[in-house]
């Protein structure tokens, strides 16, 4: 076993060549495209979000979850479209649980809110005449 492992050729990588002098990343970004292509490298993992603000982790493309679906569907930053997420518990009194939809926890909007109002609906379609 060697204490020493030859390091990769790409520009600021320190992980182990394994091919061509190249860690299995960069090896295959040059099998690929014919080059190396950093333009279409992931930010690496564990920093924060990069929209001002947002202070989560990042999961793909220096993006938090939240702001990563927004670019994927809708081609860009939606803040328009976000909730605020002030609500922390149940607005049911004495209900210490997490908020969970519509300002309940998840046992409250199931008995409070969700079953009345699919109780008013008509649970049966009105016989046809013939």
């Amino acid at each position: 076993m060697h204490d020493q492992f030859e390091v990769c050729a790409a520009p600021q990588c320190r992980s182990e060549a394994r091919t061509s002098g190249y860690c299995p990343r960069h090896y295959q970004q040059v099998r690929r495209h014919g080059r190396l292509t950093p333009e279409r490298e992931y930010s690496t993992r564990g920093h924060h979000c990069h929209v001002s603000g947002c202070h989560k982790s990042q999961i793909a493309k220096g993006l938090c979850f939240r702001h990563y679906q927004q670019k994927r569907r809708y081609g860009r930053l939606t803040p328009e479209r976000e909730r605020s997420y002030g609500r922390t518990g149940c607005q049911v009194m004495g209900c210490e649980q997490a908020h969970s939809s519509r300002g309940f926890c998840k046992r409250h909007y199931m008995s409070e809110y969700y079953l009345p109002l699919k109780n008013m609906q008509p649970s049966q379609p009105a016989a046809r005449a013939a």
